[in-house]
């Protein structure tokens, strides 16, 4: 595919005088023609360019997400679905501060354990840009739009980008949550999943609950509440729950005997650990 010029995607304002215009959406786009390659970069065209029915109107957003470039990661060919990262001049000091970032290789000879390395015959991008891991993002792959280069990273990074999203999996319940949109028609059973809090009665976003069953794209679960706050679990605690001891089974990793005799749900090897004795 040859090299496209990219013209500016911001609405500019009318310059005529008297009754100001409405705002007109960028006229210059190349968009995606069939299935987008892993590990490049494309573009993010603007909103109103983008059904309100597409599945990225339905992910949490920050300001200035529409009208950037992004790194595609993954795709399936059978919903026609693209999976990516946001990309950045700068990321976020909160993002930048916990390694929840790559820096887009500079040439091909720019290496290191936080920089994707660029394939070979690969531009590098204009400015130094950042891989923001904070959220994966999907879209039918259709509202893409070519970048004005091509950049791609080599193949061979995968594993680094894989083995810092694991890495970043197993802390997830160590920071701040973000509700994220995706399928879950094929969690199973034993999975530990947040169900959002209805916003006008609680002060957080959600709380955890476990998968017993999924079954015709209906779960059926039970919640997971934090020993402190049970009264008849822990005499010292909050007591804000008084759910019957009997009722209830403490999460642990290691063998041991639960609460009056009771048995103990095991976590799998290399799951991490819940918040609080739960």
């Amino acid at each position: 595919m040859s090299t496209r010029a990219q013209t500016s995607s911001t609405p500019q304002p009318s310059q005529s005088s008297g009754r100001a215009r409405p705002t007109q959406l960028p006229a210059a786009r190349y968009p995606l023609q069939g299935e987008p390659d892993l590990l490049k970069v494309y573009f993010l065209p603007h909103k109103d360019h983008i059904l309100p029915s597409s599945v990225v109107h339905k992910q949490k957003q920050q300001h200035g997400f529409f009208l950037h470039p992004i790194l595609v990661v993954e795709v399936d060919s059978t919903r026609q679905h693209a999976y990516f990262y946001a990309l950045t001049r700068m990321p976020p000091k909160a993002i930048g501060e916990m390694g929840m970032c790559f820096r887009m290789g500079k040439s091909r000879n720019d290496v290191g354990d936080t920089v994707l390395r660029l394939a070979i015959g690969s531009h590098a991008m204009e400015f130094e840009t950042w891989v923001n891991l904070d959220q994966r993002f999907s879209i039918e792959w259709q509202y893409l739009d070519y970048w004005k280069i091509e950049v791609n990273v080599d193949h061979s990074e995968f594993r680094k980008l894989n083995n810092k999203v694991n890495e970043l999996e197993a802390e997830q319940n160590r920071f701040i949550y973000k509700p994220l949109w995706r399928d879950l028609s094929v969690v199973i059973p034993g999975t530990v999943v947040m169900l959002m809090n209805p916003t006008r009665r609680s002060n957080t976003l959600g709380s955890p609950v476990l998968v017993l069953e999924n079954e015709h794209h209906r779960l059926r679960i039970l919640r997971i509440k934090a020993v402190h706050d049970n009264r008849n679990l822990d005499r010292n605690g909050t007591g804000k729950n008084k759910d019957a001891a009997h009722l209830c089974l403490r999460i642990g990793r290691f063998p041991e005997q639960g609460h009056n005799g009771t048995p103990v749900l095991y976590l799998e090897h290399g799951s991490p650990d819940m918040r609080e004795p739960s």
